[in-house]
């Protein structure tokens, strides 16, 4: 079966802009963000995929990325954050197989890992 866990909260950042490290000023978003996976059927996969997106967005929920690890070192590019998403979704949901995350920070951009 394939399924898809989403959702939508408010977070700021700063993106490092170039390799002397300067930053952008930080700024709003209302992040979205979708996971699609593949598991086995009759498996428990949606509801750890749905509370695993719970936990993971309440940390960042209303807060800076920048303020949370790892995006406290890692720069909070919608890139990133797709990635770093999917590397621990995985870990979380060990029997499905993620397929694909997209994540939006603004209305008609987003990245997909």
């Amino acid at each position: 079966m394939r399924f898809c866990v989403r959702s939508a909260f408010p977070a700021t950042h700063r993106i490092r802009i170039d390799a002397r490290g300067t930053r952008e000023p930080a700024h709003a978003h209302n992040w979205r963000i979708e996971a699609w996976l593949e598991a086995p059927d009759d498996d428990a996969a949606p509801a750890t995929a749905r509370a695993f997106l719970r936990e993971w967005v309440s940390r960042y929920e209303g807060n800076s990325f920048n303020d949370v690890p790892p995006f406290d070192t890692v720069n909070p590019t919608a890139e990133e954050v797709a990635r770093v998403f999917a590397r621990e979704l995985t870990g979380a949901v060990r029997t499905a197989r993620v397929v694909r995350i997209e994540v939006g920070e603004a209305a008609g951009f987003s990245a997909t890992y």
